[in-house]
């Protein structure tokens, strides 16, 4: 990305009110650093404060303010408490990023329900947590933008990824009818769709992870597309294609061809990643 195009971004963002979550490590982190480093005023959450604290302590350098609160994204009451305490001391926010998820494998062989459960909670209610309650503020004003982060494993069912898989695509569907609803009273919704990200949750070799992308490479390409409120955003253009491509397969070839490609081991068990 040319200096010219990080320099209209850094325009953009300056001054904005921004919620993000799961902003302790990975994606929501780098996001929140960058937007500190454009002059965004943060909110951010996560479960670990004491990782929050350390996010807070980089992102004050900035100059912007930063508010961080420990909240698990699946606790509505708490999600709601953080909305009204932000609302309280802003007025408004600009930018509503769900982002907390968590990734795993669940194979159909051994599936394991509790961990079905906790993928679905986290990556599913949580979104619905996280963005439901600013809606009245922005219906209120006319003005807004929702997003959430869902992932390129969204389009079809990956092997040994059904919890991983079906709650990527659930997250995907309810944004989409999100948008239809807000869309009439001025506010944007956005799906964001990544593939694989240098973050902690792709430290491992359970299966091939290809054309990975560099963390902050993919908060500038994130912001680049919430500048222009796309309604949905598949990165890397690599993987995008082939994401298209795996649409186009019948179901006897895609079920033939995954397994082999994926370069998953075939003594995989269920866990989170």
């Amino acid at each position: 990305m040319s200096s010219f195009a990080e320099r209209s971004l850094a325009e953009y963002y300056r001054g904005k009110r921004i919620v993000i979550t799961g902003a302790s490590s990975g994606i929501g982190k780098d996001l929140a650093l960058l937007f500190s480093e454009w002059g965004a005023h943060l909110a951010l959450t996560a479960r670990r404060r004491e990782l929050l604290d350390e996010v807070k302590a980089q992102a004050d350098k900035g100059g912007a303010e930063v508010l961080v609160t420990a909240a698990d994204v699946r606790d509505s009451a708490a999600m709601q408490t953080m909305a009204d305490d932000v609302l309280a001391r802003w007025g408004h926010v600009d930018l509503v990023i769900g982002n907390a998820g968590i990734g795993g494998l669940n194979p159909a062989t051994c599936f394991d329900l509790e961990i079905h459960r906790r993928t679905l909670e986290i990556n599913c209610l949580g979104l619905a947590n996280t963005l439901v309650p600013y809606i009245p503020s922005m219906l209120a004003r006319r003005e807004g933008h929702l997003v959430g982060v869902s992932s390129l494993a969204a389009f079809r069912g990956r092997p040994r990824a059904a919890s991983y898989s079906s709650a990527k695509a659930q997250q995907g569907i309810f944004l989409e009818s999100l948008r239809m609803d807000l869309r009439p009273h001025g506010i944007a919704v956005s799906a964001i769709h990544p593939g694989f990200v240098v973050t902690p949750m792709t430290e491992h070799t359970d299966f091939n992870m290809p054309f990975m992308v560099d963390v902050r490479k993919s908060s500038l390409l994130i912001a680049r597309a919430l500048k222009r409120r796309v309604p949905r955003y598949l990165y890397p253009w690599q993987m995008r294609w082939l994401v298209r491509v795996e649409g186009l397969l019948p179901c006897r070839v895609y079920d033939w061809l995954l397994p082999r490609v994926s370069g998953q081991r075939e003594d995989l068990k269920p866990r989170t990643l």
